[in-house]
């Protein structure tokens, strides 16, 4: 299964980078995807202290689009090597997503974190990096 088959399957309607008018509908579905799963895990564990703001900061991440990402993607030329990359991104945030909800420890939350953080940096990274059209 390719990394968007996965995302099709896993994302309702998710919109795709090879699309331009789709584009910003992606980061919005991708972060809501991330976001809910955080804000599952915040109820279930209720972490607390340095946790609960890595936490936290992460949701705020993920409640509102990303407005360098939004410029980034309007400036980026989306190659096949491109969107093959940052479909592979998501299909790890869909992923860290999917761990967060299965994490029961504290431990293991923290982890997925950081893990879920440095996949959103990168997919930011991948587009910022991109030459223009």
């Amino acid at each position: 299964m390719t990394d968007l088959e996965f995302l099709r399957s896993r994302v309702p309607g998710y919109a795709d980078y090879a699309n331009a008018d789709a584009r910003h509908a992606v980061d919005k579905q991708i972060r809501a995807w991330l976001g809910e799963a955080l804000s599952e895990v915040r109820e279930r564990l209720r972490p607390s202290g340095a946790l609960a703001e890595r936490l936290d900061g992460l949701i705020l991440r993920c409640e509102f689009s990303d407005q360098r990402v939004i410029r980034a993607t309007d400036h980026a030329r989306f190659d096949a090597g491109l969107v093959d990359h940052v479909h592979e991104l998501d299909r790890g945030l869909v992923s860290a997503a999917d761990q967060i909800r299965e994490v029961t420890s504290e431990d293991a939350l923290s982890t997925v974190l950081d893990d879920a953080a440095r996949l959103l940096d990168e997919r930011f990274g991948a587009i910022a990096d991109a030459p223009s059209p």
